[in-house]
């Protein structure tokens, strides 16, 4: 069994467990539930008197989706896709957050990637900057060489 990744599905906020059922959107998955699904036991993906096809795990994002089609293959690919699958790079990963509502969950999220792009932005302008301020230093000493003689070539 390999070790859980950084940042997978069932540390993530936006884990949700929906019904086959348009009037229902979804329901967050405690902290309890999600403990019990990184040991691999899904037992509590259930919703009253509904049978199990009626329920699946989801990202509330739309990134990946049980689907409706409940069978072993399904359980098979329920602890990749929700422990050990790595969304390192998934624009809506955001880390869970007990007692948080999913709409906070949400607004935080889009909050961070805006600061990180924003934080990539002025790396690039800084480097640009300097490459600038180089350039122009380079060109006075080559000015100032040519003027002064000091440079061979004309």
């Amino acid at each position: 069994m390999r070790l859980k990744p950084k940042q997978s599905c069932v540390d993530c906020h936006f884990l949700v467990k929906k019904i086959k059922n348009p009037e229902i959107k979804s329901f967050e998955i405690t902290e309890s539930e999600r403990d019990k699904a990184s040991q691999g036991n899904y037992s509590w993906v259930v919703y009253g008197q509904l049978p199990p096809s009626s329920v699946r795990l989801a990202c509330s994002f739309g990134v990946w989706d049980e689907m409706y089609d409940y069978n072993n293959d399904v359980l098979k690919e329920r602890r990749h896709l929700i422990v050990e699958k790595n969304r390192w790079d998934f624009c809506f990963w955001w880390k869970y957050h007990p007692n948080m509502r999913p709409e906070a969950a949400e607004i935080l999220q889009e909050r961070e990637a805006k600061n990180r792009d924003s934080t990539r932005d002025r790396r690039l302008t800084l480097i640009g900057l300097w490459i600038a301020a180089i350039a122009l230093v380079i060109n006075v000493w080559l000015t100032l060489a040519q003027k002064l003689k000091l440079w061979p070539f004309n």
